[in-house]
């Protein structure tokens, strides 16, 4: 199997997923959230922590068309075997944080599944599908952004920047707490930039929903091939969220945002530079930025 198709590999289980059984959809759904768990874990000591059979896991991997689970773990980690950075002095950092008492365990907890969570959506990210939802943001008349609960602050951020950069974007803000009203003049010329985690919010499955029907693109955010909003995406990005406090880390979700912004601006020629260097001029005009006297 080569890098790029664990991608793929994801994408045939994520198809398979809502046909499941029980046991093999809660074995599907973990190794959707951490594919990375296959290559590093026994069959039976993974089996042991999705909590089900060993059995499950192989007849998982023929239904994915695999011989035998041992076939399948090969082939995960042959596409997951990519040269990284730095891993040894990373993990000294790690211990050493664990060393310093409750709060640099905590510290380290912390930045160990952010780095985790930035890898593993790296990892599986296809850059086409990374290509195409950047060219649907630049070519939408209109591009609604939503975010609900935890995630309108980052939709909110997005759509400061991505403001600078394309000059057709909207962040839904829904009044008097109905967000349908705010995309009442969607349509199939705009696109919906949405993000949305486990627990799922109605509003934001119903926002997707909505998108889908009116035939606009949908560019989501999300945290598993499983999520609801993944069968409504026109373009699907996957940010893992796991984290060892109480709410989902966001730190993946940030650094997609910014990937694709970053996108934008390299695929936007003179006209962006141009509009990033207006919008920076008016601001500093009016007196936006801080200056010391």
């Amino acid at each position: 199997m080569a890098q790029t198709d664990i991608s793929s590999l994801l994408d045939r289980l994520a198809a398979l997923y809502p046909a499941l059984p029980p046991q093999l959809a809660q074995a599907a759904r973990h190794i959707l959230d951490a594919p990375e768990e296959v290559a590093m874990r026994s069959m039976r000591s993974l089996a042991g922590h999705v909590g089900v059979a060993p059995t499950t896991m192989v007849r998982l991997a023929q239904a994915l068309g695999f011989a035998s689970y041992k076939a399948f773990r090969r082939a995960v980690q042959e596409a997951m075997r990519q040269p990284g950075a730095g891993f040894a002095g990373r993990a000294e950092w790690l211990q050493e944080l664990a060393g310093r008492g409750d709060a640099g365990e905590v510290m380290g907890g912390m930045a160990q599944a952010a780095i985790a969570n930035i890898e593993t959506s790296s990892r599986g990210l296809d850059v086409a599908t990374l290509a195409a939802a950047a060219d649907a943001l630049r070519g939408a008349a209109c591009v609604h952004v939503v975010g609900i609960g935890g995630m309108h602050g980052l939709a909110t951020y997005f759509a400061y920047v991505a403001r600078m950069v394309l000059g057709n974007v909207r962040l839904a803000e829904p009044a008097m707490g109905v967000m349908v009203d705010e995309l009442a003049t969607l349509g199939p010329e705009d696109a919906l930039m949405i993000a949305g985690v486990d627990p799922y919010g109605a509003e934001t499955v119903r926002s997707a929903e909505l998108a889908r029907a009116r035939g606009a693109a949908v560019i989501a955010i999300t945290d598993s091939r499983a999520s609801p909003l993944a069968p409504l995406a026109t373009h699907l990005l996957i940010a893992p969220t796991a984290s060892p406090q109480f709410f989902p880390s966001q730190a993946a979700i940030v650094v997609m945002m910014e990937t694709l912004i970053a996108l934008l601006v390299s695929r936007g020629g003179k006209e962006v530079i141009r509009r990033i260097e207006a919008v920076d001029r008016f601001r500093a005009e009016h007196g936006v930025y801080w200056r010391s006297s």
